[in-house]
C-alpha cells in the first residue's frame, strides 16, 4: 500500500471496525463491554468476523453479492466471483 492510500482514523467509545488486508488477513477492533450492554455494531462486526472466517458462509456472501450486481446492473468488483 503506497504513503498515499494510508489513512488514520478514531474510533469512538463503542465503534467497531474491520480492516481487510491485502495479504487476506483481518485486524478487528472492538470496544470491551459486558455481554448485555452489547450494541447492534459490535454484534455486526463480530458476525461478520465469523462469517469471513467461514467458508460456506463467505461463499454465500459472494453468491448473494454477485446476484445483487447483476440485479442492479453493477459491474462485478475484481475477486468477487459466483462459482
Amino acid at each position: 500500500m503506497s504513503e498515499q492510500a494510508q489513512s488514520k482514523f478514531e474510533l469512538g467509545p463503542c465503534d467497531s471496525a474491520i480492516i481487510l488486508r491485502e495479504d487476506g488477513t483481518l485486524e478487528a477492533c472492538m470496544p470491551e463491554l459486558g455481554q448485555s450492554d452489547l450494541p447492534e455494531n459490535v454484534i455486526l462486526t463480530a458476525a461478520l468476523i465469523m462469517a469471513l472466517q467461514d467458508q460456506e458462509i463467505l461463499e454465500l456472501l459472494h453468491r448473494k453479492f454477485a446476484e445483487s450486481c447483476l440485479e442492479n446492473d453493477m459491474e462485478m468488483v475484481t475477486g468477487v466471483n459466483d462459482d
